[in-house]
């Protein structure tokens, strides 16, 4: 067990040093010290409560939940048109890539299959397993 935290540990140390987070994790900080980028950030936190009060009213006004529903999608689209939010986006994707690459290594070294070989997407037309062994497609 003592090697397996040990291996678990150098493979998190490796995925911190590694140039994708880093790079992430430098888009992570311009974005939080940016001005136009933490503005934009809190626009669109505040319309999105906005949004999340009238849903909560009881007697919900459907005009204003439609206009605060298109201010939200404004400023998070004028949020998505900064240059260091759309950077820290391609880092987070990429980052996210290179963590489901880990997972599917993993798993394939564990299992020796890989996710296409062994998951059920939900349907029973795509189960390599039969339907009771996912549990996908409830059958």
């Amino acid at each position: 067990m003592r090697n397996v935290m040990e291996k678990a540990q150098a493979l998190a140390q490796a995925i911190v040093e590694s140039d994708i987070y880093q790079r992430m994790h430098t888009a992570e900080s311009q974005v939080t010290a940016d001005a136009d980028a933490a503005g934009a950030i809190a626009a669109l936190m505040e319309k999105r409560q906005a949004v999340e009060n009238l849903l909560a009213e009881e007697d919900m006004d459907h005009t204003a939940l439609a206009e605060a529903g298109k201010a939200m999608e404004e400023a998070e689209a004028a949020l998505n048109e900064q240059p260091l939010v759309k950077e820290l986006q391609t880092a987070r994707a990429d980052f996210s890539q290179m963590m489901e690459n880990v997972n599917r290594i993993l798993r394939l070294v564990i299992t020796g299959e890989t996710e296409e070989e062994s998951g059920c997407g939900g349907s029973c037309s795509g189960c390599s397993g039969g339907c009771g062994s996912c549990g996908g497609c409830g059958e």
